[in-house]
């Protein structure tokens, strides 16, 4: 029996007219590039080493961080957004729910679907200065952009004692620079990340995507290279990094 793909998740298409742009996200499903504040702070790509092979890199420890979107942990609890048991996708919230965020991210259109996780689910934590690689073998993988594990044993727990009983699922919000990336940066949910994990349950994810992906820019791809490099890492690190710089250059506008 040919099994049927799952249908399109339910999407809510919103404007930011007026966005900060503390929290930008450039590049495709082959690589991108999150900036935070204007300095470019995270990379992801495919490192070209075959076998669909990725990387992740963080700036140095000095970059800014997502403590502004710390008040929206309270709703975000319990979002009330309900899973469909069968495929996992939940109707997106009312972007008005999400209006402290957005007004952090760069001005544009964006799309936002929410669904539980599919059940292979990798997370990334980057080191500053250092390079992590992974091969692809998972559905998705998250980028964590704050402290992980988490510090905050309280706060863990109190999720994990909300996943276990059922009912509303607290949600994660990522940032993914397309519709089509298996790799998203993690904006809000750290702590509730690792109480997901304790319990085995897969995470409920609001995906918020640029609806027109945005282009690398050179002048951001010439400071990524010189904060993301470090001069006493492996020669092989080095080498990797430069290809995907290379290649990001190449598609930049």
């Amino acid at each position: 029996m040919i099994r049927r793909p799952p249908p399109p998740p339910p999407s809510v298409c919103f404007d930011v007219p007026d966005g900060h742009g503390v929290i930008e996200v450039t590049g495709d499903e082959s690589g991108s590039l999150l900036l935070l504040a204007g300095d470019p702070v995270f990379l992801e790509a495919n490192d070209g080493r075959g076998s669909v092979g990725w990387l992740a890199a963080r700036a140095g420890t000095g970059g800014p961080g997502l403590f502004e979107v710390k008040y929206l942990t309270d709703w975000l609890s319990a979002p009330g957004l309900v899973p469909d048991p069968r495929t996992g996708q939940a109707e997106p919230p009312d972007p008005e729910r999400l209006r402290p965020l957005l007004s952090l991210l760069a001005s544009g259109r964006y799309v936002t679907t929410a669904a539980v996780a599919p059940h292979q689910l990798r997370v990334v934590h980057p080191r500053a200065l250092q390079v992590h690689h992974w091969y692809a073998d998972e559905e998705l993988a998250l980028v964590t952009t704050d402290a992980w594990p988490p510090h905050d044993h309280r706060a863990e727990r109190g999720y994990r004692d909300r996943i276990r009983a059922g009912g509303d699922l607290p949600a994660l919000v990522a940032l993914f620079p397309t519709a089509e990336s298996c790799v998203g940066y993690l904006l809000d949910g750290h702590h509730k990340l690792a109480a997901y994990e304790q319990t085995g349950a897969r995470p409920l994810i609001i995906r918020l995507t640029p609806q027109v992906p945005r282009p690398f820019r050179r002048d951001d791809l010439d400071r990524a290279r010189a904060v993301f490099s470090d001069r006493a890492a492996p020669r092989h690190q080095d080498d990797a990094l430069g290809r995907v710089f290379s290649d990001m250059r190449a598609e930049s506008d």
